[in-house]
């Protein structure tokens, strides 16, 4: 390593135990070996700070802090604790590809009067350091990427986040001295800084995966602070916008540029992004417009806003929440049509069924009838049956009661006794 390495790699760490030992070894592993390591431990309590001591390399150099003092002053310390003359930052749960700082320094010898921004291709792991592209923040990375192709570099950060994390910087001093250090931002004091160098130099993007992005539980971007993201979003992005349009004058071409690669951008909170705008242009300055977007007491400009007029907070949201909202809006509507298509058809069905019922009511009443009129007529025929049996037994009893009747029958038991009676059929008992 020369007295002066060309390169200073700045690791801001925090609570990483578990990654700052393959980020380090992914940094000692470039093919491009003229660098420094600077590692500073925000006042760690997990004994990421030992992890990284027990490492033996003279490139490496530990820093360590006593109180925690937040990743954007970490990082300034970190780049003013270096002294190369460019810096490349990573993350302490991030991943350097071996060629990273080869390729970027190709780059940055290239460029004119030492101002050098550049970002590669990101590609996303999980903890365990898998490939996570099927990751939610994957995907939102893919698509602004797509938006971003053909969008003039000058435009890039005001169509979102390009460069996705600190971890993904690689910049020249000499501009971290004209655009000046990270703000006190939590979510988007990397994209802030980006955008803000973007405006003293044309960024170069390496369209290669040259860093690997770490998602998993305890990424910040995870924490669920909508206020802060909302204000945070507008404060630079009301900036980025201000930027553009002095970049960006040459007639109507460049505003229809800054107009689609704003209204792309899945950050973009219109309601919010235009309250800002009106407090730039009613002339509040920046340190006061950045207290808006860094209230330590989460007392939100915006949210007394939406609580005083009565609007609804969720007016405030993003575009792509506000999207997917009316996306749900439309799919529970179109489902509330199918019921009701649905409802209408089962009513047909319904109405097809009771007319069958009613036929069915109808035949069965018929043939109910004509069984009761059957039956009617074959218990008069008994009846009459009955009468005629009656009238039988009657002359049948009254033949019975007869004497001379019973006198016949007596002698024809007489005659069968001796004999008589089997050779004679006219004497034979009928």
């Amino acid at each position: 390593m020369s007295a002066t390495p060309p390169v200073s790699v700045v690791i801001p760490a925090f609570n990483h135990a578990q990654y700052v030992a393959a980020a380090i070894v992914s940094v000692l592993g470039q093919g491009f070996a003229d660098f420094e390591l600077v590692v500073v431990d925000d006042a760690s309590s997990d004994g990421t700070a030992d992890v990284v001591a027990a490492i033996a390399d003279p490139r490496l150099r530990l820093v360590r802090h006593a109180t925690n003092r937040g990743a954007h002053a970490t990082l300034n310390e970190a780049v003013a604790a270096s002294r190369g003359e460019f810096v490349a930052v990573l993350n302490s749960d991030d991943l350097f590809e071996p060629d990273r700082l080869a390729t970027m320094m190709e780059a940055a010898r290239t460029a004119a009067d030492g101002m050098f921004l550049g970002f590669s291709d990101v590609g996303f792991i999980d903890a365990a350091g898998l490939p996570a592209d099927a990751d939610r923040r994957a995907d939102d990375y893919r698509r602004l990427r797509a938006h971003c192709i053909g969008q003039p570099a000058a435009l890039w950060f005001l169509a979102g986040n390009p460069a996705v994390s600190s971890s993904n910087l690689f910049f020249s001093r000499a501009l971290f001295e004209r655009a000046g250090g990270f703000a006190p931002l939590r979510y988007t004091h990397d994209w802030d800084w980006a955008a803000r160098a973007a405006a003293c130099c044309e960024p170069v993007w390496m369209h290669k995966t040259l860093l690997r992005y770490r998602v998993h539980p305890s990424n910040t971007l995870g924490e669920n602070d909508a206020w802060r993201h909302i204000h945070e979003n507008s404060y630079l992005q009301s900036a980025a916008l201000m930027r553009a349009k002095q970049a960006t004058s040459g007639g109507q071409g460049s505003t229809d540029a800054a107009l689609d690669a704003l209204l792309g951008n899945d950050s973009l909170h219109p309601l919010s992004l235009l309250c800002f705008l009106v407090l730039r242009l009613r002339g509040m300055g920046e340190a006061d417009l950045l207290a808006l977007a860094t209230r330590p007491d989460g007392a939100w400009m915006l949210q007394a806003v939406a609580e005083r007029t009565g609007l609804p907070a969720v007016q405030f949201r993003s575009t792509a929440e506000l999207s997917a909202m009316s996306r749900t809006v439309a799919e529970q509507a179109a489902m509330l049509d199918d019921r009701w298509k649905a409802m209408r058809h089962m009513d047909r069905e319904i109405a097809d069924r009771d007319r069958w019922i009613e036929d069915l009511n109808e035949r069965l009443a018929r043939e109910v009838a004509e069984r009761d009129l059957r039956i009617d007529a074959l218990q008069a025929d008994l009846a009459d049956l009955r009468v005629h049996l009656k009238a039988a037994d009657d002359e049948l009893a009254a033949l019975r009661a007869s004497r001379l009747v019973r006198l016949g029958l007596r002698a024809g038991r007489l005659l069968r006794t001796v004999g008589l009676g089997h050779h004679d059929p006219r004497l034979r008992d009928h």
